[in-house]
């Protein structure tokens, strides 16, 4: 089930990435591919069994050293990056936007809390579309990444304190993290 889990992950980190990439260039995949948004449940069908699973691993309260053993250096050296690309990234994507863009009658406009802001050129709405997208699929990004390095990456060892760092493992292979 590990592998699985880890190869829908890995899919899903995939197309963020696409996203992401387009929605720098300006492209607004939401128009293009309303399905996209399912990229955002996604996010939940692999992270909700790596918290559970970690749960089951680490315990309640895993400490640094527990995370330190359990994963490759280049694991964390990534992870640590993308969290701060993505914190930079949603600030920056929506730097700036006072509402969201929105077509209302026919006509592009910028909206609050259902009350318009004012109207957006077609380049506008497009332009903040992207940026939108962009500070989701920075989140999707990093999501889909945790979880696949839980699943393909997380290692069974023994934590610094002595105690099982995987105290779940099946017997059957399958069960058992990549690598």
């Amino acid at each position: 089930m590990n592998r699985f889990i880890a190869g829908v992950a890995a899919i899903g980190l995939a197309l963020s990435v696409i996203v992401h990439g387009a929605s720098l260039l300006g492209v607004d995949v939401p128009t293009s591919f309303p399905l996209v948004w399912g990229l955002h449940v996604g996010i939940f069908i692999v992270f909700v069994p790596a918290i559970i699973s970690a749960r089951k691993r680490f315990g309640a309260r895993p400490t640094l050293a527990d995370f330190r053993m359990a994963f490759p250096t280049w694991v964390q050296v990534f992870t640590i990056s993308l969290v701060v690309y993505t914190v930079l990234n949603f600030y920056f994507s929506l730097l700036g936007i006072s509402g969201n863009p929105a077509i209302k009658a026919g006509q592009y406009v910028l909206e609050n809390h259902g009350r318009v802001v004012r109207s957006l050129s077609a380049a506008e709405f497009t332009s903040l579309r992207a940026r939108v997208t962009r500070g989701f699929s920075g989140h999707w990004m990093l999501f889909y990444f945790l979880a696949l390095a839980y699943f393909a990456f997380c290692r069974d060892r023994v934590g610094l304190d002595g105690r099982a760092l995987d105290k779940v493992i099946s017997a059957d292979s399958r069960d058992k993290p990549l690598g």
